[in-house]
């Protein structure tokens, strides 16, 4: 799958068109000769053949090397400083020249090694991730992990140029995340640039073209199959089909949409890479969002060689590294240059340099703190204060005596003042309006500063006069292309804010000295003045205004309009289940909303606390529904303080604080009835059902969520009934009525995803998962789950994450996959203890102990009676049963005690668990037990008492039609 690619004159490898230098030979594409060579420094040479992202300019060409960019070498008549009034950051920033262009291919692959200065370790990873997806066939990842500058793009450009030389025929595809992004926007835009469209592209032929592609891509004439194909990546993409039959009846339905979506999606890359090796590279991944990452675990799980290597700052590595990549996975942090690395950054920087002397090593080394980015900056800063001299012969040479002076820009702030100081005064206020709409900025946004603090044209009485022209956004628009030429700013793109042109800081340092260079009522006007932009000018939706908005709003002193702008955009991320990015929003909302702005800071209080409930950070979730109830006692809002009384008890009860739980939930229940607030009366018998189910009182539990069922459907709350459901279906599981159980869970699984109730639906997923469990349906019981987890991890609900990693476990280990059990198992447990969810812990512990009794582990006796002091401490009758069932396997491995006597402790262990499941009124569960109670008896010689209690279990599931009976009945047969 390559992007739109334009081709090198010199070797015709096919480039993305991102590129400006061929990643197979080194060549410039469409730019002026690009030089590469080597740089040698006192005991350290390098051999350098590095592909920039930036050409060679013909006037750095030529006041470096003193070479004309299409000729000779002219000579130089005497020494001089250098002259570089002509010479841009960007144009210096260059990591490898010569003094010749070359004009012939670089040499074949075997002969050339593309170095990479001071990156010795991530060069070997990648290159071991490249073998290992095109030798084995099998997706591999690495993640290179490092702060603004430290070259982590020239790395992804690194990859390119391995792999173009290892594997001539490679596909080369690349993306990049952008503040902002949310969901498919990196890997729309790959797709949008590998169908090759375009703002003036037609639809139809778009349309037309994705089809061909696709056709060829997957090597298929199922005219279906391409239709299905082209039509969901489309959709993936925001290219419309309309009244495609593919997609109708997915709009109610966006999980199975976006399942199918991804399905093409993996099709389509699948395809690609079955034809060529395949090169994925992921840029500022750091930005990316938890639905991105979804998309890259979901192609990791391709059945083709697809190498993936992306780069970003933290948490990258740490993201990465929980990714599973069949062919192996690398993540780790970008190395910073050491005092030899920056020696040979030097001379490549100024490849004409005689020597590299210790004390400017060392102060470089120092001040740039080993960062490229900053590195670049300080050399420019030395070139133009003088530093460096040019000699008669061409040579370079370091005035060191002007180093000790101390009169040079040797901080990064220097270095960014002294270019600042060379603009021009419209350069230098079109940077500064820039710096103020952040590391983005939009020409129109600046052109709205700029228009604001000039004496408006024409006359009133003249209305044409008002708005004569746009001259003056022309010479804005050629600023910012002198600030483009001299490095400041670069193009960027911003789909999400329309019919802009987006420019972004080369440099957040720059971005941020001149920021803050500015007075203070300076900026607060120009934010003020960006506000009004966005809000008279952008064609954005309500919620998306907020979210660009906002900052503006609180940095112009708006705090309470700041606050409101937050608290809108927080509502709808936090429905959308973006939660990371809803409890950022909340979060600020809380802190600018007034005191006085009762109900909004009750409503952020409420968001607030359910986001922080799904991170699993249970104590300071209490702290805001407790402050949310304060100002509701305070108002007398009955509702809301039920609702918050429920939300405290709900989270006691998930950490099994069962009595602690009771008490909230009762007073939510009389504030609910006393306000009439029939679904809040709904909401409090829902969990009271649950609370009674967990302490094994299942009629009361049956009662509560029964009166629940009745009043959701009178009140016509489809998402309150699927939740009654639910907890009908929770109870039914407990007493072992499977079927019953089935039809309440599937009954819910429909509304939920009728109303695309994503929270819920991966609710109801685990139950199905646990139902199909039960039933012996392996594979489909962990499709549930996975589907689960995906959509656990991508909420970041930790909680759900570990009991399904828990469910998932139990599954495998029930397959014979102990050691990948134990590996999901542990993980599981870590996220129990993170959150001290003692009902979590308890079935961890008790399935951990399973396994190391399959494993004939030494302690697993520990392990399980460890277990059963968890479920006892949680409380929960289920558990407790569940454990002694476990501890009596455990105990059952010992037939004899020390004296030989028949040891009777496991007996004692399967009457306990079978005790409490008759308790629970589930008596297939009790008959499973005492089935297994007559197999121990069996071995352990006691024929009489095994066939009592293997009569008893076989009454009971007879009567019941278990699905262990034939077992039964074969025991019993074959006793006599």
């Amino acid at each position: 799958m390559n992007l739109v690619t334009q081709t090198c004159g010199s070797c015709g490898f096919e480039n993305p068109r991102a590129f400006k230098a061929c990643a197979g030979c080194g060549s410039p594409l469409g730019v002026s000769a690009r030089a590469t060579g080597r740089a040698a420094t006192p005991g350290h040479t390098v051999e350098s053949t590095i592909v920039s992202a930036a050409p060679l300019n013909p006037s750095v060409q030529r006041l470096i090397t003193g070479a004309d960019a299409t000729g000779p070498q002219r000579p130089i008549e005497g020494a001089d400083e250098l002259e570089l009034d002509e010479l841009t950051s960007d144009e210096l920033a260059i990591e490898g020249t010569t003094n010749t262009v070359p004009s012939q291919p670089a040499p074949p692959p075997d002969d050339v090694e593309p170095p990479i200065v001071g990156q010795e370790d991530a060069s070997a990873a990648i290159r071991a991730g490249l073998d290992g997806a095109f030798t084995n066939g099998k997706p591999t990842l690495v993640a290179l992990e490092g702060g603004e500058g430290s070259g982590r793009t020239r790395l992804l450009f690194h990859a390119a140029e391995l792999a173009a030389r290892m594997y001539p025929n490679v596909r080369i595809v690349y993306a990049i995340s952008r503040a902002g992004d949310t969901g498919n926007a990196p890997f729309a835009r790959m797709l949008l640039e590998r169908f090759g469209v375009t703002p003036s592209s037609s639809p139809a032929a778009v349309r037309g073209l994705i089809a061909t592609m696709v056709a060829d891509a997957i090597q298929s004439s199922d005219a279906i199959q391409i239709g299905e194909t082209s039509h969901l990546l489309g959709h993936f993409a925001g290219i419309p089909f309309p009244d495609s039959p593919f997609l109708m009846g997915l709009d109610d339905r966006p999980e199975e949409l976006r399942r199918r979506e991804l399905a093409a999606l993996r099709r389509l890359f699948t395809g690609d890479a079955s034809q060529r090796p395949m090169l994925v590279l992921l840029d500022s991944m750091h930005l990316a969002d938890d639905e991105t990452w979804s998309i890259l675990e979901s192609l990791l799980a391709c059945e083709a060689g697809i190498a993936f290597v992306l780069a970003g700052g933290p948490p990258v590595a740490e993201r990465a590294s929980k990714l599973v990549a069949p062919g192996g996975n690398a993540a780790g942090p970008i190395a910073p240059l050491g005092e030899a690395d920056v020696a040979s950054m030097l001379q490549i920087l100024l490849p004409a340099l005689t020597v590299a002397p210790e004390p400017v090593v060392a102060a470089l080394t120092h001040r740039s703190q080993g960062n490229p980015g900053a590195l670049r900056e300080l050399v420019f800063a030395l070139v133009e204060a003088g530093l460096f001299r040019k000699m008669p012969d061409g040579s370079i040479v370091t005035d060191v005596a002007k180093l000790e002076s101390g009169a040079l820009p040797v901080t990064i702030e220097d270095a960014i003042r002294a270019r600042l100081s060379r603009l021009d005064d419209l350069e230098r206020r079109t940077l500064d309006r820039a710096a103020v709409v952040g590391e983005l900025a939009w020409d129109r946004a600046v052109l709205a500063m700029m228009r604001s603090e000039r004496n408006a044209p024409g006359e009133v009485s003249d209305p044409a006069t008002l708005w004569p022209d746009d001259d003056d956004e022309g010479a804005l628009a050629g600023a910012l292309e002198r600030l483009i030429d001299k490095g400041f700013l670069e193009r960027g793109d911003d789909p999400d804010v329309p019919h802009v042109i987006t420019y972004r800081f080369i440099h957040s340092q720059s971005r941020d000295f001149v920021y803050r260079q500015l007075p203070e009522e300076v900026r607060r006007v120009r934010h003020q003045i960006v506000a009004d932009w966005l809000t008279n000018s952008v064609d954005l939706g309500t919620e998306s205004l907020s979210v660009f908005t906002a900052p503006h709003l609180e940095k112009a002193g708006h705090l309470a309009r700041a606050g409101r702008a937050h608290l809108e955009a927080a509502r709808h991320e936090h429905g959308k289940m973006h939660t990371q990015s809803a409890l950022r929003s909340v979060e600020k909302a809380l802190e600018l909303l007034t005191a006085e702005e009762l109900s909004r800071r009750v409503e952020a209080l409420h968001i607030h606390g359910s986001v922080l409930t799904t991170l699993g950070r249970y104590d300071e979730a209490i702290a805001a529904f407790s402050e949310m109830l304060r100002i509701s006692w305070r108002v007398g809002a009955r509702g809301k303080g039920g609702a918050a009384l429920n939300r405290i008890a709900r989270i006691h009860t998930m950490r099994g604080n069962l009595e602690v739980a009771r008490g909230p939930l009762v007073r939510g229940l009389q504030l609910f009835r006393a306000g009439h607030d029939l679904r809040g009366v709904a909401s409090s018998l829902d969990d009271l059902a649950q609370l009674e189910r967990l302490r094994g009182d299942m009629d009361a539990a049956l009662d509560a969520a029964t009166e629940a069922l009745e009043i959701r459907r009178k009140a016509g709350d489809t998402r309150g009934e699927a939740v009654s459901l639910s907890t009908l279906g929770l109870i039914q599981h407990s007493r072992g009525n499977l079927d019953a159980a089935e039809e309440s869970f599937r009954a819910a699984l429909q509304l939920r995803e009728s109303i695309g109730d994503r929270a819920g639906t991966m609710q109801s997923l685990n139950h199905m998962g646990i139902i199909l469990f039960e039933r012996g349906d392996r594979d489909a019981c962990e499709a549930a789950w996975r589907a689960c987890l995906q959509e656990a991890r991508k909420m970041a609900d930790r909680r759900m994450q570990a009991f399904v990693l828990n469910n998932l476990g139990e599954s495998i280990f029930v397959a014979g996959k102990h050691a990948e059990a134990r590996v999901l198992l542990l993980e599981a447990q870590g996220l129990a203890r993170d959150l001290a969810d003692k009902r979590v812990l308890a079935e961890v512990e008790r399935n951990l102990g399973l396994v190391a009794l399959a494993l004939d582990d030494d302690k697993t006796q520990e392990i399980l009676d460890r277990a059963l002091v968890l479920a006892v401490d949680y409380g929960g009758k289920e558990a407790i049963a569940s454990a002694h069932h476990a501890v009596a396997r455990g105990r059952a491995r010992t037939l004899f005690d020390a004296t030989g006597s028949a040891d009777r402790r496991a007996e004692e262990s399967f009457l306990l668990a079978v005790d409490l499941y008759r308790d629970l009124g589930n008596e297939p569960e009790a008959a499973r037990v005492m089935a297994e109670l007559g197999r121990h008896l069996v071995e352990r010689g006691d024929l009489e008492g095994a066939k009592d209690r293997l009569r008893e279990a076989r009454a009971i599931m007879r009567r019941l039609n278990v699905a262990d009976l034939d077992k039964v009945e074969q025991t019993l047969a074959d006793l006599g």
